[in-house]
């Protein structure tokens, strides 16, 4: 089946231009003529924040992050296992650069937490507002990316007090915006921070390759909903509990049952062959790399016993043992 393209959104589909207007006039230039191409946007969007960057690096007494550390930020948070643990990662890799990328802070509260983002500015300025909101957007981008799915911020916090200079940027977030602030932040729901990371080492080149500066490709793009699921089923077993159901499934990833079951047909998979396909990478993974007995292997897999495991895998797991 060929893969639908993204669609921007009503919001997003004069944003490019209105974006460059605003980076060109920062910079002292004219306004681009006509209408930028994609890949024109982007190449303009990062030469110009490179050049911003350097104007506040001045005003600030220090460099700011580096493009090599911005890649090593994304690989590290990569190694986590959810959305939770990848943020305290970025915290503590920020505190290791102290103070070149600031300071990374979150908060919880009931349903809610709040990612911080102290860039410890000396002074306002539009160039520092347009950095700011660039770096902050990029942790958007970059959480949503680690789980599959836009984290959708309740509310936006920035530390610039003039709204007006920020302009067209207020719009990436897709969310109120509140001006002002101690800090630069976005709230949102508190579940996703349990979120499995579905992203591996070999989905990052083709993410960096535009990050952040690929605005019409919205917030982050949905991995594939098989995808989303075998996160949640291994997610699961690994941490040795009962498989959910589709019913907590379809919870987890904010759809109905109905749409859930629907959507992976469309995909060419089911929820059934789905657990069946992860059971069984898990069985064999335990039964080459450890010493687990198959009573054991059974009751981390959820089955009664060892011989309701057998008849389930059809053939005598040992078999599979004694092939490694």
């Amino acid at each position: 089946m060929a893969r639908r393209e993204q669609q921007p959104s009503p919001s997003r589909r004069g944003m490019p231009d209105a974006l460059a207007a605003r980076l060109l006039r920062e910079l002292g230039q004219a306004d681009p003529s006509g209408t930028l191409s994609a890949v024109g946007f982007v190449e303009l969007y990062r030469e110009a924040i490179g050049a911003l960057e350097e104007r506040v690096a001045r005003g600030d007494g220090h460099p700011p992050m580096s493009h090599a550390e911005v890649d090593l930020l994304c690989r590290c948070v990569l190694s986590a296992r959810t959305m939770d643990e990848a943020v305290k990662l970025a915290v503590q890799f920020c505190a290791m650069l102290h103070p070149r990328a600031g300071e990374l802070a979150l908060e919880r509260r009931q349903n809610t937490v709040v990612f911080r983002m102290n860039s410890l500015r000396r002074r306002h300025s539009i160039a520092a507002c347009l950095v700011d909101i660039t770096g902050l957007y990029s942790y958007l981008l970059l959480f949503g990316w680690l789980i599959g799915e836009p984290l959708r911020p309740t509310e936006v916090f920035l530390s610039h007090p003039r709204r007006e200079d920020a302009g067209p940027f207020l719009g990436l977030f897709e969310a109120p915006v509140v001006m002002g602030q101690k800090s630069c932040g976005f709230s949102f729901d508190a579940r996703l921070l349990v979120r499995p990371v579905i992203r591996q080492a070999r989905d990052l080149p083709a993410f960096l390759a535009r990050f952040p500066f690929d605005v019409m490709a919205g917030p982050a793009g949905m991995a594939p909903l098989t995808q989303r699921v075998n996160a949640h089923l291994e997610a699961a077993l690994a941490e040795r509990v009962a498989l959910p159901s589709g019913a907590v499934l379809a919870e987890l990833l904010n759809l109905s049952e109905s749409s859930l079951r629907r959507q992976l047909q469309a995909e060419g998979s089911s929820l059934s062959s789905l657990r069946d396909d992860c059971l069984r990478r898990t069985a064999e993974r335990l039964l080459r790399q450890t010493d687990m007995t198959v009573e054991e292997i059974a009751g981390q897999l959820g089955f009664s016993n060892g011989g309701a495991f057998r008849r389930w895998a059809g053939q005598a797991p040992t078999s599979l043992r004694r092939a490694s």
